[in-house]
C-alpha cells in the first residue's frame, strides 16, 4: 500500500522530469551563421554549423531565424584541429586515430546585447580505426555531432 502511494505522488507530481527544454522563455529564436575555421582544415565550418542547427531544432523550442527576426545569435570558431596516431601496424600503417576539434562559442541576446552563453576551446575527442571501415571523414562527423549537444547542453545550462 505504502509503495502504491508514493508511485502515485511520483506520478502525478511528474517527479520533476520534461521533455520540454529548459531554455529561457524570452528567448524564442536564434540566428546561427557560418562558424569561423581559424584552421588549416577547410570545409570543417559547414558541416558543424550545420550539425549545431540540427541539434537546436531537435532538443530545444528555440527556431532558427534571419538575422533580423531572431532573438539571440549563436556563433562560433573551430580553433584547433589535432590528429593523434593511437596504433599502427608492423608496417608503420595507421590503424586507429583520436581526432580533437576544438571550438569557441557564444550566445548573445540580440535585443539587449547581453552575454547569455560563451564558452571557449570546447572538445569532444572522437577515435576512428581504419580496419573498421572508419575515415577521418566519420570521425570528424561523429564530432561534430558531439560538440552540438555539447554547445545545447551549456545554452540550457546557462540559465
Amino acid at each position: 500500500m505504502r509503495r502504491s502511494a508514493v508511485l502515485l505522488v511520483c506520478l502525478l507530481a511528474g517527479c520533476g522530469y520534461s521533455s520540454r527544454s529548459v531554455l529561457k522563455s524570452g528567448v524564442g529564436s536564434v540566428y546561427v551563421p557560418i562558424f569561423d575555421n581559424k584552421t588549416f582544415r577547410r570545409e570543417l565550418e559547414f558541416s558543424l554549423t550545420e550539425a549545431v542547427k540540427n541539434e537546436i531544432l531537435y532538443k530545444t523550442q528555440l527556431k532558427i531565424a534571419p538575422k533580423k527576426k531572431a532573438d539571440s545569435i549563436l556563433t562560433g570558431e573551430i580553433v584547433e584541429y589535432k590528429e593523434r596516431v593511437l596504433t599502427e601496424d608492423t608496417n608503420d600503417d595507421v590503424m586507429e586515430t583520436r581526432v580533437f576539434i576544438y571550438i569557441n562559442v557564444r550566445w548573445i541576446d540580440q535585443r539587449t546585447g547581453r552575454v547569455i552563453m560563451k564558452r571557449d576551446r570546447l572538445v569532444r575527442p572522437t577515435e576512428f580505426v581504419v580496419a573498421k571501415g572508419e575515415t577521418l571523414a566519420t570521425a570528424n562527423a561523429e564530432s561534430f555531432d558531439d560538440l552540438a549537444e555539447l554547445i545545447v547542453q551549456a545554452m540550457e545550462a546557462d540559465w
